[in-house]
């Protein structure tokens, strides 16, 4: 496992230093920024927009490193890729786990950069605000989307599996804008202070049961996910091109 996890690093080597420099100045924009608002003083005007800035740098960070996760398999879409894959000790199985786990390192790696970021402007900030809740959801989710994405790669190729990922993120997108369209969102509508009512709806304990099983949810659907790849790799690599 070890030797077929080198293997993935070492092919996706300018990737993995790609996510790091990304995810660096990322973290660089987000103390600089805190460090400006908090020298001018934080009141109502700038939490929001901390807030959001803040979110959308580590939304950033999350997003570049899934747009790399494809390269981790394209190198090996080939069938003689696949019959050396297959004929080493570790077998198919092997193979796929050590992609799940490389995927599952990168996303780590960029979390713990995103929350030791979030700690150092934690203390710039005196306690007044943390992203954590936010870096969290965001790397169980991104995992997530790995999880529904890989599969669909393992046995159609990477190209028709990343297809899948947006049409679920789409889907997801869709079932949102039904739920503002018709579901009950009477803590939004006539609010004078649209970000302090969503703040309010997050604390009340409406979403709180979903949120915390998110993660278990997550890792059993990534362990599933794992499972099903290893199932459909032999079917995938027949329609492979030498």
């Amino acid at each position: 496992m070890k030797g077929l996890l080198y293997k993935n690093f070492r092919i996706n080597f300018l990737s993995v230093i790609a996510v790091v420099v990304v995810t660096l100045l990322c973290c660089v924009s987000e103390i600089i920024t805190v460090t400006l608002i908090s020298k001018d003083g934080i009141d109502d005007e700038t939490f929001p927009e901390l807030v959001m800035i803040s979110a959308s740098l580590y939304y950033c960070v999350f997003l570049f490193a899934s747009m790399t996760m494809g390269f981790v398999f394209q190198a090996d879409e080939s069938k003689v890729c696949s019959a050396f894959n297959m004929s080493v000790p570790q077998g198919g199985r092997g193979h796929i786990k050590s992609k799940y786990l490389y995927i599952l390192i990168v996303y780590s790696i960029v979390l713990f950069m995103a929350l030791l970021t979030d700690a150092i402007s934690f203390g710039i900030l005196k306690g007044r605000y943390t992203s954590a809740p936010f870096i969290l959801f965001m790397f169980f989710y991104r995992l997530f989307l790995s999880a529904v994405e890989v599969p669909f790669i393992i046995r159609f190729g990477s190209i028709k599996g990343t297809n899948i990922k947006g049409l679920v993120v789409l889907g997801v997108s869709f079932l949102m804008l039904i739920y503002f369209m018709f579901g009950d969102i009477s803590w939004l509508i006539g609010s004078d202070d649209v970000f302090a009512s969503f703040t309010d709806w997050l604390k009340s304990g409406k979403v709180l049961i979903p949120i915390l099983m998110f993660p278990f949810f997550t890792i059993g659907a990534y362990w599933l996910s794992c499972q099903i790849s290893i199932r459909v790799f032999r079917k995938g690599a027949e329609n492979y091109e030498q």
